[in-house]
C-alpha cells in the first residue's frame, strides 16, 4: 500500500517575502539571488491592503516553489482590465512623466516644448506598444533609428530621458522591473559641440542702437537693455514684474519665468535669486514706470499686445531683423545672455560671484566660461 506525502518546504527553498509600509502604501521586498527585489502593491496600508497583499505574498512564494516565478514581475503588478493606466502606452508613459518633470522638478515649459515633444513624437511613430510590452529588441530597432535620423548628441539625451522615465513608471504601471533602456544612451558617439560665439561689445551697442531707431521694434529697445546689463535668461526678463524690483530699481529679485509666452512660475533651475541693475539701467526703469504707471502685478516688459513677450514670435520678427540689419552673424537671442557672462569674465569678474547672480551652478559656469577667463602667469618667478 503505497504512502502519500506533502513535501517538507524548508528555509532553503522557501523565497522570504517581507510585507513593508512606505509612505502609508505597502510593498514587498524580497532578494532573488543577489538581487534585490520591490513590488509596490497599489494598495494603502490597511487590513483590507494587508490581507491583499499577503495573497500576492504568497502567489510568488508558490510560483518560486514550483519553477513558474516570473524576474521580470510583470505577471505580479496590479493591473485591471480595460482602457486603464495598467496597459499604458509608451508615448502616454513619457508624456506623463514630462508633465511630472514640469510640476515637481522644475522642468521648464521651453524644455517640454524642445526637449519631450520630439520624444513623444517619436514614440507615436515607432514604439506605439504597450509599454509593459518592449524589450531590448524593440529599444535597438529604436536606437538604429537614432543612429541614422538624429545627430549623437540628441538621441542620446533622448534615450536617456526615454530611461529616466522608465525608472519613474516602473512602480506606477504595469512593468517589467527590468529597464531595457539601460545602457541605450552610452551608444551613442557625441561630437565636441562648438561653444556660443559671443557678441562683441562693438555689436551689442550695434543691436541697441539699430533697435532704437527702428520704427517698429523700438518697443524692445528697454527690453534688450535689461538683458545686455543682466545676463538674465529670456524667459527670466519676460516675466519681470514691477512687485519684483527693489527700492529704487536697484535690485530684481528672478523667481518667474515665461516661456512661448506663458507663465511657468518657475526658473529654469527652480531657484531664486536676486541681482543687481547698474544705474543706466535704473534711470531706464524710472522713466519706464513714469510712462506706463503700472500696477505691481504688471509685466514690466509686456509684448506690444498686451501678455507676456513670446520668445519665438521675438526671434523670427525682431531680432532676426535687426541682426540682418547691422549685418551680423545670426545667433540666437540666448547669446546675449553668453556675450555678458563671457566679457564679464575677462574683466576680471569673480566667477562665484558671477554664477551667484546669473543662477548657474558653480562648476557648470566655470566649465561653460573658462575660456572667456583672461589668462595670465600663475605661477611665482624664481
Amino acid at each position: 500500500m503505497g504512502v502519500n506525502f506533502t513535501p517538507l518546504i524548508t528555509p532553503l527553498n522557501l523565497m522570504k517575502i517581507q510585507i513593508e509600509n512606505h509612505n502609508d502604501r505597502l510593498r514587498l521586498r524580497w532578494h532573488d539571488g543577489d538581487k534585490r527585489q520591490t513590488l509596490a502593491i497599489g494598495v494603502n496600508d490597511t487590513p483590507l491592503g494587508r490581507s491583499i497583499a499577503q495573497t500576492k505574498k504568497l502567489e510568488i512564494e508558490r510560483d518560486w516553489l514550483i519553477n513558474q516565478y516570473d524576474r521580470t514581475l510583470v505577471k505580479y503588478r496590479p493591473q485591471t482590465m480595460g482602457k486603464t493606466a495598467s496597459h499604458i502606452l509608451t508615448p502616454e508613459l513619457f508624456r506623463l512623466f514630462g508633465e511630472y518633470q514640469f510640476k515637481y522638478k522644475s522642468v521648464s515649459r521651453s524644455s517640454i516644448e524642445s526637449r519631450y515633444k520630439p520624444i513623444i513624437r517619436m514614440l507615436e511613430q515607432h514604439l506605439n506598444k504597450p509599454a509593459h510590452t518592449i524589450g531590448k529588441q524593440h529599444v535597438d530597432n529604436f536606437v538604429a533609428i537614432c543612429q541614422k535620423n538624429i545627430s549623437g548628441r540628441t538621441a542620446k539625451e533622448r534615450c536617456w530621458l526615454i530611461q529616466s522615465a522608465w525608472e519613474w513608471a516602473r512602480d506606477k504601471y504595469y512593468l517589467s522591473t527590468d529597464n531595457p533602456w539601460v545602457g541605450a544612451a552610452g551608444r551613442f558617439q557625441i561630437l565636441p559641440r562648438q561653444q556660443v560665439k559671443p557678441f562683441t561689445i562693438a555689436e551689442l551697442q550695434a543691436i541697441r542702437a539699430a533697435i532704437s531707431n527702428h520704427p517698429y521694434y523700438a518697443y524692445y529697445s528697454d527690453f534688450i537693455l535689461f538683458l545686455t546689463n543682466t545676463a538674465c535668461r529670456f524667459g527670466e526678463a519676460a516675466g519681470l514684474r514691477w512687485k519684483h524690483l527693489g527700492a529704487g530699481y536697484t535690485t530684481a529679485w528672478i523667481g518667474e519665468s515665461i516661456s512661448r509666452g506663458h507663465n511657468s512660475l518657475k526658473t529654469k533651475t527652480g531657484k531664486a535669486r536676486t541681482i543687481q541693475i547698474p544705474p543706466t539701467l535704473q534711470a531706464t526703469l524710472v522713466l519706464r514706470y513714469e510712462r506706463l504707471q503700472p500696477k505691481p502685478d504688471d509685466l514690466v516688459f509686456p509684448a506690444p499686445k498686451g501678455g507676456a513677450i513670446d520668445d519665438n514670435r521675438f526671434r523670427a520678427r525682431c531680432w532676426t531683423t535687426i541682426l540682418e540689419i547691422c549685418n551680423i552673424e545670426y545667433r540666437k537671442p540666448y547669446a546675449i545672455r553668453h556675450s555678458a557672462i563671457s566679457h564679464a569674465l575677462a574683466k576680471g569678474a569673480n566667477p562665484i560671484a558671477l554664477a551667484e547672480q546669473t543662477g548657474h551652478d558653480n562648476r557648470v559656469l566655470l566649465d561653460t566660461y573658462a575660456h572667456a577667463i583672461a589668462k595670465e602667469y600663475l605661477f611665482v618667478e624664481v
